[in-house]
């Protein structure tokens, strides 16, 4: 079966999916592939709806469901088992796959989780969520978000960083864009798909780390805190850095990385 999403494979060792959150794309893993790729095979995607990946046939944003996509892209990938990483939303579609497809994780990384249902979405984008208003703002957000807030929140300054914010935007950006952005901005109650992730985490068996920025301005560092507490056997790892971890410190963050995932073997 054709995978539902765009991937790509670096590398060689064991694999490590990598796991993007919204609105970014595979491209957030930039700068981290190069420091694992020595040792480990990379499997970085783009989410269905992000990136250069379509939505699901079906249009579904459900988690379970991206979790399902992501079994069969590691059964057409034949890997046995593998790693996974995630970030910010890729983070709750990594805990979904760790409850429904633990015999296939060996290991779980959790960065900056918004894994509860207390997560407020970001005001920029709660103002484009319901119908009709958020197509009339849509424009002027889209300008806000892409032109100042995203460069706001990633700190490296140079071309490449800034390749890949224009990365980020290129799926959303028109009026086909804008209707795609909003449909993802859409995804759903947060009270009621995060309280279904938070109840999945003490089913986690396999070893975990959890990292995220002490400056994380986008989920509380209580998130991270209550998911190590509940996770059994979890770790819990805190960066001087905000919420892009990957992109604002990706040596710092793929060394740790390797450090986890050497010591779980």
């Amino acid at each position: 079966m054709t995978p539902a999403m765009k991937y790509v494979v670096q590398g060689t060792g064991p694999a490590v999916l990598l796991l993007h959150g919204i609105p970014t794309s595979g491209r957030l893993w930039d700068y981290v592939v190069p420091v694992l790729k020595c040792r480990y095979t990379c499997v970085v995607v783009d989410l269905p709806g992000a990136g250069e990946s379509p939505p699901l046939a079906d249009g579904s944003l459900d988690p379970a469901r991206y979790a399902q996509e992501l079994e069969a892209l590691r059964r057409h990938l034949d890997i046995p088992a593998w790693h996974v990483v995630g970030h910010d939303a890729g983070a709750a579609i990594a805990v979904h796959y760790a409850a429904r497809f633990g015999d296939r994780l060996n290991a779980l990384v959790l960065c900056s989780p918004p894994i509860f249902p207390e997560f407020k979405i970001p005001w920029f984008f709660r103002i484009m969520r319901p119908p009709l208003l958020g197509e009339c703002l849509a424009p002027l957000m889209e300008v806000l978000i892409w032109q100042f807030g995203m460069p706001s929140t990633i700190t490296r300054r140079d071309p490449s960083a800034a390749q890949i914010i224009a990365a980020f935007h290129r799926p959303y950006a028109g009026y086909w864009g804008m209707r795609r952005f909003l449909r993802v901005l859409r995804w759903g109650d947060p009270a009621q798909v995060l309280a279904q992730t938070a109840s999945l985490l003490p089913q986690i068996s396999a070893p975990t780390l959890l990292i995220q920025g002490k400056a994380d301005g986008a989920i509380p560092l209580s998130f991270a805190t209550r998911a190590a507490a509940i996770i059994p056997g979890a770790q819990l790892h805190l960066m001087e850095c905000g919420h892009f971890l990957s992109l604002n410190c990706p040596d710092a963050f793929g060394e740790r990385l390797l450090q986890f995932l050497d010591h779980v073997g």
